[in-house]
């Protein structure tokens, strides 16, 4: 039961059914081959019994002895550092797959969802309402058509989609009940986050004059008020910086706002989860940038942004990230692994005196600047590149992410006009101290059917920073297939059988008979 909890609260909760037909996009797309595209695995043909047997297995290792009971399993469990139950549930995909989607495991499944989302919902986190939202509204942009569907996620369609979700819903009707359409805060309610209904008309008006995508009277027409209310908070919180000084948000406001950002970076977390899992690739570098930009309040990746980026760090005695990166990939024969290699170097690289200067008086700057991202994902069970290495034991380190991204191009066009839903084929995360030049991870997929050249785009992406992204594209041979001619076991004992009768038919010459010889001489002579 432990176990089973356990990969059930590691597994994508967006969607109740087995997966549905592709996006018509990539319905279209399904005549060129990308790589990845003909993964297939050999767990997915074992029962559900020696699925669970194989995970049994690989948690028995990590019970140091231990007798597999009930209450074992689960200190176990709880005491397993990010990086072990990251390990642990990747040994248990295949488990995990057949859960989701053998509909003998229905009632089952109905369980273990319902105890997740109580706890998700008893400790202020998103539910699998949410991820069923933010499932509709990427397939609702995979399957669009139009100039905007063939580009990256557009920041304001990602959002509304945040901004519309149940997990942001809650606070505007939150507000609705502390008297936030009133103005006017309950006995007892004073100091709460509540977003006045005067701040949300000012802060709007303020978006809309700086022209803000999303704001303009004909888009804001028709939006439902506590979207507009999230939606409002949320680019107020991104364009904090750029907003007139007349412009002075209530306490409560402020504090409504923060609880709006601090939910969207949880839902950006989960978008970029659930894009892993299922191979978008264009929601997951989105997905990246908006938690960038939530963390920091910067507005986009522009050249201002870059710039206050970096100011912001100086002012906490930090450098901005600088990277540059090599990356290789192996030529395979078709339906064999391709392994894409990346090494990023670090020119940004701290000295060990600059390194402990940032960690006197305790909790150093960078740990809260630079590892920010790194610790949410360590506090929501996601890994760590050096296993084992907790953030408090190894000091400050810079969170990093590798997506490869497979590139489906059509003949002269572009990279970035042809790669309309490119398919993601691999990712890997990346940590380092701030002292180390080099980080270098691998992901490997499966090669395509069809033998040719073939382009992936390696991307190194932040959470934490905004315009420090690098990208490297690379690219690969899948190899004619060897043929090996072997005649059929049942052809060639027919062709031994012909042949036997052949030689019995043929006629037998007769043989002289031998000529007698002189005896042999005996052993022993004669006297």
């Amino acid at each position: 039961l432990a176990c089973k909890q356990f990969l059930w609260a590691t597994m994508s909760k967006g969607s109740k059914k087995k997966p549905g037909p592709a996006p018509k996009s990539e319905q279209r797309a399904k005549a060129e081959p990308v790589p990845g595209d003909e993964a297939t695995s050999k767990a997915e043909q074992q029962s559900a019994a020696e699925l669970e047997a194989c995970f049994m297995k690989a948690l028995e290792k990590r019970m140091g002895g231990l007798e597999m009971t009930e209450d074992n399993v689960r200190k176990v469990l709880l005491a397993m550092s990010p990086e072990e139950q990251r390990a642990l549930a990747e040994e248990g995909e295949a488990l995990k797959r057949e859960l989701l989607q053998n509909e003998e495991h229905a009632d089952e499944a109905k369980k273990f969802r319902a105890e997740v989302n109580k706890n998700a919902e008893a400790r202020g986190l998103p539910t699998e309402a949410d991820g069923e939202h933010l499932t509709k509204g990427v397939l609702a942009f995979l399957n669009a058509e139009g100039d905007e569907a063939s580009g990256p996620v557009p920041t304001r369609r990602l959002l509304i989609m945040l901004a519309s979700s149940p997990y942001l819903a809650k606070l505007a009707l939150a507000d609705a009940a502390a008297g936030g359409q009133t103005g006017e805060a309950p006995p007892g309610r004073a100091g709460e986050a509540r977003a006045e209904p005067a701040d949300i008309d000012a802060l709007e008006q303020a978006l809309a004059g700086l022209e803000v995508d999303g704001f303009a009277p004909d888009q804001r027409a028709g939006r439902p008020p506590f979207v507009r209310r999230n939606l409002t908070l949320l680019c107020g919180h991104l364009h904090r910086e750029r907003l007139p000084e007349s412009l002075v948000l209530r306490d409560s406001t402020k504090r409504a706002q923060g609880a709006a950002a601090g939910r969207a970076s949880k839902l950006s977390e989960m978008l970029f989860r659930y894009a892993l899992q299922n191979r978008w690739v264009k929601p997951a570098l989105a997905a990246t940038e908006v938690q960038a930009l939530l963390t920091n309040g910067l507005w986009d990746g522009s050249e201002a942004a870059k710039r206050r980026m970096a100011e912001r760090m100086a002012e906490a005695g930090l450098k901005l990230p600088r990277l540059k990166m090599a990356v290789s990939a192996t030529d395979a024969r078709p339906g064999r692994k391709v392994t894409v290699k990346a090494e990023v170097y670090r020119t940004h690289v701290y000295s060990e005196e600059e390194a402990a200067a940032l960690e006197v008086g305790g909790e150093s700057a960078a740990a809260h600047a630079v590892d920010k991202a790194a610790e949410e994902r360590a506090a929501q069970g996601q890994v760590r590149a050096e296993a084992g290495a907790a953030p408090s034991e190894a000091g400050p380190q810079e969170g990093w992410w590798v997506v490869g991204e497979a590139i489906r191009e059509n003949g002269d066009v572009p990279v970035e006009a042809a790669a309309r839903h490119n398919a993601l084929v691999g990712f890997a995360p990346l940590t380092a101290p701030l002292t180390l030049p080099t980080m270098t991870c691998e992901f490997s997929f499966d090669a395509p059917e069809t033998p040719g050249e073939y382009k992936v785009m390696v991307h190194c992406r932040s959470t934490g920073c905004v315009g420090v992204d690098v990208r490297k594209k690379v690219t690969f041979k899948v190899l004619p297939a060897i043929f090996v001619k072997r005649p059929a076991p049942a052809a060639t004992a027919k062709a031994e059988e012909a042949e036997e009768e052949a030689r019995e038919r043929e006629p037998r010459e007769e043989q002289p008979p031998p000529l007698e010889a002189e005896a042999p001489p005996p052993l022993i002579a004669a006297a």
